[in-house]
């Protein structure tokens, strides 16, 4: 019989496996011995325990350390399968959380990449060109952060360009095209999403700042202008559907449908006595007599309509709020210069060439604002919710900014602005209709007159847009007009 048979090639299968077996404990104890390992498929180039401390290379050269690291230390780095769990192991919190920043950071650059290429797909509203994106018609490519908000709208929504979130950060990155100052375009909207300011559908933002209040009394109008942003704003209803009045010297909001109730009433026409004597001979030639009364059919009495007792009706409520520049009561100031009339209602200005840029939160000229560092924004009795047009806006600090105009819709208490402002229920998206047809007035002539200053301030600076490019954006912001049409009542 052959001596290479089946059988043999097993024996001699297996001898040469039993002596792999040997040579493997062999080495593991040596390297336990010695303290050192080494592997290919390993995420390190080698580990090392000398004394208590453990030692790893990883592939990418970098090394990690653990002091006062034991052999169950050493075991487990031996046996790590990725480069977190010898980070864990190593407790390298900071390395570890690099790395995740980095990872993070990569993910992040690949979903934008993936997502401008999605947006090649709507040409009617983007240029996506050398990965930076620009609404068509507009020469100035979007921040990032801005970028990435749009990216996201369009990923989320199925018809994202009707949103009022796409309609809102276009419309205000359209108005921050028309500040003359590409600092303030550039950096207002990172400065607006670290210190959650929150912007209209129209474009514009709402901020916070305190005042003085001129007159001691001033009820109604923290009671008009708060009910009337609340109506607008959490209830999502209509204003003119309401009506204000004063019971027993309270104010109180009543829907137009709760004014009247449904009551059985005397009929006034016969005196609840369902006829009524008629002198006058009748057509057919009756003689005079008692009929019967047409108005309650004979019963004496019907059921009507009647105007509940709540006291004075003081009127609808978006007249009062309307109306609310022309009351003695709305007057308040500023805390630094007693010269500013600020009422609510009414815009406040102070003129653009008195303005300084600056990124300092105090100490600068401009009308000052803020979204949660309400006691950094002067001092003063009251708090008072503000729209802001980021074209208006002249300087940005680290949590305040400065404007040189701002208009005040409402006033808030002090201890609560910041919680009110930031409140989920409180849809800000629907506070400027009226402010939006006031700020489209005489747009494109402003805008220009805007830019003509700011150069004549600094001989340096050359505006970064051309006035066609500013008649486009004019134009496509007077679109709001069709859409507001109809919805914002004047006086």
């Amino acid at each position: 019989m052959s001596v290479f048979n089946l059988e043999w090639f097993k024996s001699k299968s297996n001898a040469i496996k039993a002596l792999e077996e040997q040579i493997k404990k062999e080495k593991k104890e040596l390297e336990e011995i010695t303290g050192t390992v080494s592997s290919e498929e390993k995420p390190y180039l080698n580990v090392k325990l000398v004394n208590d401390l453990l030692t790893v290379v990883l592939n990418d050269g970098n090394i990690i350390s653990k002091t006062n690291a034991t052999v169950e230390d050493f075991k487990a780095a031996r046996e790590a399968t990725s480069e977190e769990e010898l980070l864990i192991i190593c407790s390298c919190a900071d390395a570890l959380a690099d790395k995740k920043a980095k990872e993070a950071e990569i993910a992040k650059a690949k979903a934008i990449l993936d997502g401008l290429e999605n947006l090649k797909n709507y040409p009617q509203e983007f240029i996506v060109e050398d990965n930076t994106l620009r609404f068509k018609g507009i020469d100035r490519t979007l921040p990032q952060l801005m970028m990435e908000e749009i990216l996201t709208i369009v990923a989320t929504y199925n018809n994202p360009f009707q949103t009022d979130q796409y309609k809102s950060i276009k419309r205000f990155f359209m108005w921050c095209c028309l500040n003359p100052r590409p600092e303030v375009a550039n950096e207002l909207y990172r400065f607006l999403k670290e210190n959650s300011f929150r912007i209209t559908k129209q474009g514009f933002f709402v901020a916070l700042r305190n005042v003085v209040t001129l007159h001691g009394s001033n009820e109604l109008v923290q009671f008009v202008s708060n009910t009337y942003n609340k109506v607008k704003a959490v209830w999502r209803k209509d204003p003119s559907d309401y009506r204000v009045f004063l019971n027993s010297g309270n104010y109180e909001l009543v829907h137009h449908d709760d004014i009247y109730e449904m009551k059985i009433v005397t009929c006034e026409n016969c005196d609840g006595d369902g006829e009524y004597w008629n002198d006058e001979p009748s057509e057919y030639g009756d003689e005079p007599g008692y009929e019967t009364c047409g108005e309650c059919e004979g019963e004496g009495q019907y059921e009507r309509a009647v105007y509940k007792n709540r006291g004075e009706d003081l009127g609808c409520l978006t007249d009062l709020y309307l109306d609310l520049p022309n009351r003695h009561e709305n007057r308040f100031t500023d805390d630094w210069t007693k010269t500013f009339d600020i009422r609510i209602g009414q815009p406040v200005s102070m003129p653009q060439v008195d303005c300084n840029w600056s990124t300092q939160d105090c100490a600068a000229a401009g009308l000052h604002f803020t979204a949660d560092q309400i006691h950094y924004v002067g001092c003063g009795d009251q708090s008072v919710l503000v729209l802001i047009n980021p074209m208006k806006v002249v300087g940005i600090g680290q949590y305040k900014g400065r404007c040189y105009e701002y208009l005040p819709i409402m006033t808030v208490p002090r201890e609560e602005a910041t919680q009110i402002l930031h409140d989920g229920a409180f849809d800000t998206l629907q506070l400027d209709e009226q402010f939006a047809i006031d700020q489209l007035s005489n747009l494109e002539l402003l805008s220009q007159e805007g830019f003509v200053i700011e150069a004549s301030k600094h001989k340096f600076y050359m505006p970064q847009i051309s006035i066609s490019e500013i008649k486009g954006i004019v134009r496509s912001l007077e679109e709001m007009k069709s859409e507001l049409s109809g919805r914002v009542k004047n006086i």
